[in-house]
């Protein structure tokens, strides 16, 4: 149990030491089981955190769904990391190695949104503004998940190191593109397991009743606040708004490639002052 709780400190305390261990084959299924019940125990007490701004069902539902949310989106996604590596990269990780390397980034958003679970538990006592709320979620999650993703490109940059210079772009290529599906994934997913916050003048839901999709919806939101007059413009509308929000994300990520780029390229001086 001790090991389980120490993990992550350990973790971000030296997390270089951590991906070495995990290149080098060492306990990793030990370490994919810890990180897994990390994230599971973070996600709950964050997800209950969250729901209790509408009531305590909700909050028991919210703890439910917010582990389930993460952890289904990688696994839906891993497998599509590490076929797309093997074939194109011919990489000499196992399956496990990169289960774990994504399981450290997720276990360091859940570790972080449970550092955030007071802040928010102290707005629940202290406030009842639904978008309020809302808000607070978006920050507090988008935050944490930030964080976590430029750890998941740290491990997947060092744990294979020894490959050629051409190959390594490729698997930079290959792990950018990844991370994206995995937000377009994640984003579908929290749509469908919504509501974890809860409107306070609706029901309780468990799951609300089935919508089209986030990004259908989106488009819609787009369309009816632009005007009436966006319809003229007919199938071309819904395309130009998918490819819109497809800029973002390629923009966001090419910039969050970019800063860890340089990161790596400084100088181990440079590094070490900063």
């Amino acid at each position: 149990m001790q090991a389980m709780f120490n993990i992550m400190p350990d973790f971000l305390r030296d997390p270089d030491a951590f991906y070495q261990s995990i290149q080098r084959g060492e306990a990793v299924g030990a370490k994919v089981a810890r990180l897994a019940a990390v994230a599971l125990v973070c996600f709950t007490i964050y997800g209950f955190a969250v729901g209790l701004a509408k009531s305590p069902l909700q909050g028991l539902s919210s703890a439910v769904k917010m582990p389930i949310l993460f952890l289904s989106s990688m696994a839906f996604c891993l497998p599509a990391l590490y076929f797309f590596s093997l074939a194109l990269l011919r990489t000499p990780l196992r399956m496990v190695q990169v289960l774990a390397v994504v399981l450290s980034g997720i276990a360091v958003s859940a570790f972080l949104l449970l550092g955030l679970a007071p802040i928010t538990f102290f707005f629940v006592l202290t406030s009842s503004n639904y978008p309020f709320f809302q808000l607070l979620a978006v920050i507090f999650v988008g935050l944490s998940a930030s964080i976590g993703v430029y750890f998941l490109w740290r491990g997947m940059t060092q744990v294979d190191v020894e490959a050629e210079i051409p190959r390594q772009k490729l698997g930079r290529r290959i792990l950018l593109l990844w991370i994206l599906v995995y937000a377009f994934v994640g984003t579908q997913m929290t749509w469908r397991l919504s509501p974890f916050i809860g409107n306070p003048s609706d029901p309780f839901f468990l799951i609300k009743p089935s919508r089209d999709n986030f990004y259908v919806d989106v488009i819609g939101a787009i369309q009816q606040l632009i005007g009436p007059g966006i319809e003229e413009l007919g199938w071309f509308a819904p395309m130009l708004c998918s490819s819109g929000l497809l800029l973002i994300g390629i923009l966001a990520i090419v910039w969050i490639s970019s800063s860890l780029n340089k990161r790596a390229n400084a100088p181990k001086s440079a590094r070490e002052n900063t």
